[in-house]
């Protein structure tokens, strides 16, 4: 099969990490995949095996990219339009949607290729502070869950979720090979760990308020390592940042800690890569959720709760060295399911029916 993924520009969020390990295990599973972004887009971040073709502002297709190029007026609006002409003259047997603003153009155009839309999140909800731009995308990322594409969502939450009604499910993967357990801890300080996010739902305000309560009133010796955190945190007595680039880094992050926490506050259901990672890399979690994380493989906290994460660390502390490994065990266990190989044949197995 010859498999389009449609896409307006390249980051660093973990959504563009699962699409370009999608392409790879497509690829390698013998089917062609192209990614279609705007030539102003950088080159991918995540690397991937798959042809990747710039369009212009024109709908004209090339094989590199030039970051100065003027998006055109109008915005995304125009974007959208641009992306449906350039999709309505491609050959291709699959298209994959995979974000509110290309849902529209995969629905509108032409082509005969079976069109798909891979929900990675509710949408809606990240689109903070209600701007008037905010709400306008707001409003179109809601409608395009009722475009009529074929939806696929990446956690069984989302079957019936507000505006998504869907019945296929694909997770997202993880590299058990680079994430995996390594025994690289030095510190004699309790290590606590956290991906640093301004956005307020992310809770990294909450852990940050909680590690400097127990500081102050415990005096305890621990440091908060927080991973992408902005440098000004490092004004706070214990916390350090750090930039990993890469998954190989980012794993070696996750094996310096002792608890890795997360207390984000929103789609407590969904699945969340930090979680997967560090319960990959057998570290313990401390969170308000997300899957597969239970009582049973972690340590489960309220949201938007400074006191909780205060005193599950002080618990956390308390427990014996075994019953935390039992956790860990019992965590990468439980991740196995997120493997690559069985979540990319998945997807597959959807196109191919």
């Amino acid at each position: 099969m010859k498999i389009i993924i449609p896409i307006y520009a390249y980051g660093k969020a973990g959504g563009f990490r699962v699409l370009s390990q999608l392409a790879n295990h497509f690829i390698k599973d013998g089917h062609k995949v192209v990614f279609l972004s705007h030539k102003s887009s950088d080159i991918p971040y995540y690397p991937t095996k798959a042809e990747v073709l710039y369009y212009d502002n024109n709908g004209s297709l090339s094989s590199t990219n030039q970051m100065e190029y003027n998006t055109p007026v109008l915005g995304i609006f125009s974007l959208r339009r641009i992306l449906k002409n350039v999709l309505d003259n491609i050959t291709c047997d699959i298209i994959l949607a995979n974000h509110s603003l290309t849902a529209q153009p995969v629905a509108k155009c032409i082509n005969s290729a079976k069109k798909f839309y891979y929900i990675q999140a509710y949408e809606p909800d990240f689109f903070n502070p209600l701007t008037l731009k905010n709400r306008v995308l707001q409003y179109v990322s809601k409608r395009s869950y009722g475009l009529g594409l074929n939806m696929i969502v990446n956690s069984k939450m989302y079957f019936d979720f507000k505006e998504i009604k869907a019945e296929k499910y694909v997770p997202p993967g993880l590299d058990l090979n680079i994430f995996r357990e390594i025994k690289n801890k030095k510190s004699e300080k309790l290590v606590i760990g956290t991906i640093g996010r301004k956005e307020k739902h992310k809770g990294t305000g909450y852990i940050i308020e909680a590690f400097k309560n127990l500081k102050n009133k415990y005096n305890l010796d621990i440091e908060l390592n927080v991973a992408f955190g902005t440098k000004d945190l490092e004004n706070i007595e214990g916390i350090i940042t750090s930039q990993p680039d890469g998954d190989e880094n980012l794993a070696n992050f996750y094996n310096s800690l002792d608890v890795y926490i997360c207390a984000q506050t929103i789609q407590l259901d969904a699945i969340h890569y930090p979680i997967l990672e560090s319960m990959a890399c057998k570290v313990p979690v401390i969170t308000t959720g997300y899957y597969p994380s239970s009582n049973s493989n972690a340590f489960l906290i309220p949201i938007e709760d400074v006191n909780a994460i205060e005193e599950m660390i002080l618990s956390f502390l308390e427990y014996s060295k075994e019953d935390i490994i039992k956790k860990t065990e019992i965590a990468y266990q439980d991740i196995k399911q997120f493997d690559w190989t069985n979540v990319s044949r998945q997807m597959l197995s959807y196109f191919e029916n």
